[in-house]
């Protein structure tokens, strides 16, 4: 039978009593929540219907979601996505998924799909936490909890499977030597000037080039097409070095890099008239471009913020566009098509730039209307064929 805490709030638990608690919540079909707490580490929120876990909650639970819900439920646009992060409250973000499914803007098995990665990530996290440290470990049943009646519309998953996913996941990252490490962390580039002096892979060129400040490794990991530990692992000589470092939280790029700051100011040349932009949220890529573009005399603008670049084209009307591939909110196909749609801008040749140089994306890209197509990272000899082919012939 389940004990509900009425005088006391948490009840200390560890790692091997919290698997049987959640095993007997399934085989005592509990509807309802579960609370943990590690230390003074804010809390992870589980809730359940009849036994199987619906939505959980956690510190970064909205990064999660909008990670997840990108990967499951190709339906929904930038402006979905915008909604949650700006949704504080758990209750609205709830309404919300629900009138998304209500729409037909996710289907029932995607959002599933979406929880059950949700929740194996929240697990790993769990687990992670309690098996690195000493922390203490409680908990707190709550057989009132208001939330349980909105959770009743959405779809549910088997628990025990996804436990069971979570420490497979866990002891996968142990054995990459990762224990120490979160999949969580934000790479921050600390010493841009160095990093321009190491000899990198082309995988590591890849991942630096994704790196804005607020992409954790896990959704570096979907963006590069790559596992996580892979990922990781191509980060650390470059943490050790002091290059990169590893962020708890999300830090933006420092605002004394102006060119490629939200507020986007242009480098300007008097000799040609000529203005490239160019829309990327890695602050290394876009300074590359913007120093053989500038050398050949044409003005730059650079843009970070994707959702604040067709503003700018508008107001600066650029000759040439340089579009990176993979970027949060807004990607570079649904920019491409928001270009082409936009009548003073639909004849602005657009160059897709990426790290995931496939015919599939080649022929997307032609789909939504880019004219040309460059692989991350782009050599200066490229560059300049693409500047000579569609700037100087203007």
């Amino acid at each position: 039978m389940l004990k509900t805490e009425q005088q006391i709030e948490y009840k200390n638990i560890d790692l091997k009593e919290l698997f049987g608690q959640l095993q007997e919540i399934k085989n005592g079909a509990f509807t309802g929540s579960l609370k943990l707490k590690l230390d003074e580490n804010p809390s992870f929120q589980f809730l359940f219907r009849l036994g199987h876990l619906s939505i959980p909650s956690s510190s970064n639970s909205t990064e999660k979601w909008c990670r997840n819900l990108k990967l499951f439920c190709p339906k929904l646009n930038d402006s979905h996505f915008q909604s949650l992060v700006l949704e504080k409250d758990l209750r609205q973000q709830y309404n919300i998924l629900v009138k998304l499914l209500g729409q037909g803007l996710i289907e029932r098995q995607q959002l599933a799909d979406g929880i059950a990665s949700v929740n194996r990530e929240v697990l790993f996290d769990v687990i992670q936490l309690c098996q690195i440290g000493n922390h203490q470990l409680s908990y707190r049943i709550i057989t009132d909890d208001p939330n349980s009646k909105i959770i009743s519309i959405l779809p549910v998953v088997e628990i025990t499977s996804i436990l069971k996913q979570a420490l497979q996941e866990w002891k996968k990252w142990q054995n990459e030597g990762l224990a120490s490490y979160s999949p969580n962390l934000f790479p921050i580039i600390k010493k841009p000037e160095l990093l321009q002096k190491q000899s990198l892979s082309k995988p590591q060129s890849l991942i630096i080039s994704l790196i804005n400040g607020i992409e954790s490794l896990r959704n570096l990991a979907i963006t590069s097409n790559l596992e996580i530990a892979t990922v990781t692992k191509y980060l650390l000589p470059l943490v050790k070095l002091g290059v990169i470092e590893f962020s708890p939280v999300p830090i933006p790029r420092k605002s004394d890099i102006s060119h490629i700051g939200n507020n986007s100011s242009i480098s300007t040349s008097p000799e040609k008239k000529f203005l490239i932009a160019c829309v990327d949220d890695s602050p290394v890529a876009c300074q590359a471009l913007e120093k053989v573009i500038c050398s050949q005399g044409y003005s730059f603008v650079g843009i970070q913020d994707g959702l604040k670049a067709l503003a700018l084209f508008l107001k600066n009307k650029p000759n040439l566009i340089f579009l990176d591939l993979m970027m949060p909110i807004i990607n570079g196909y649904e920019l491409c098509a928001q270009i082409r749609k936009t009548p003073s801008l639909k004849n602005v040749p657009v160059v897709i730039l990426t790290g995931r140089d496939g015919l599939v994306d080649r022929m997307r890209a032609k789909m939504v209307g880019s004219t040309d197509f460059l692989s991350k990272p782009v050599g200066e000899k490229d560059l300049l064929n693409v500047i000579d082919k569609y700037v100087i012939n203007t």
